[in-house]
């Protein structure tokens, strides 16, 4: 900031005091530019918040969409059990009627469920030294669940050795 003392004269009048001029260059320069400061700043606010709201409605439709794959591969984890547990009663049933141990699986069941039905497949059952292997699948979206049941046949009712999830038959 610059200043200056200046004596003005008009019309052979006596002179005025001193008065003091300040040049205030910085000063004009934000007021002229005033406008477009305030204009960047909200568009910075802005591009923040939408930012920010962006990630939070990705994040959320992320969640939904982790969400609903848990719960087709609950459903098909359920429907697959179901399945291993019809293939048991059928073989029980067969034990019972006095054919021995004889359920051949091979086939696809309906399992109804809250939200509609879904399948499974009991592959043919087969036969290890003293047990029977029952293996099934289900599907669910693209989530495929297989099991593998192992009972023993040397007994005189259902004793189930193994009862477990496997990634391949």
């Amino acid at each position: 900031m610059t200043t200056r003392f200046i004596r003005q004269k008009k019309n052979n009048q006596r002179a005025c005091p001193a008065k003091l001029v300040t040049r205030k260059t910085s000063v004009k320069w934000v007021k002229r530019s005033g406008g477009f400061l305030v204009l960047t700043m909200i568009l910075i606010v802005c591009a923040v918040v939408l930012a920010v709201g962006s990630g939070i409605f990705l994040r959320s439709i992320s969640e939904m969409n982790e969400g609903a794959d848990a719960e087709n591969s609950l459903k098909a984890w359920g429907t697959v059990n179901a399945c291993g547990e019809y293939a048991l009663l059928q073989l029980a049933s067969t034990t019972e009627a006095g054919d021995g141990w004889d359920y051949a699986g091979d086939e696809s069941l309906a399992i109804p469920l809250p939200d509609g039905t879904q399948t499974c497949y009991i592959y043919t059952v087969e036969t290890s030294g003293t047990a029977k292997l029952i293996k099934a699948s289900s599907t669910v979206s693209s989530f495929t669940k297989k099991i593998l049941i192992e009972v023993a046949t040397n007994t005189p009712s259902i004793k189930v050795n193994l009862w477990t999830e496997v990634a391949d038959f």
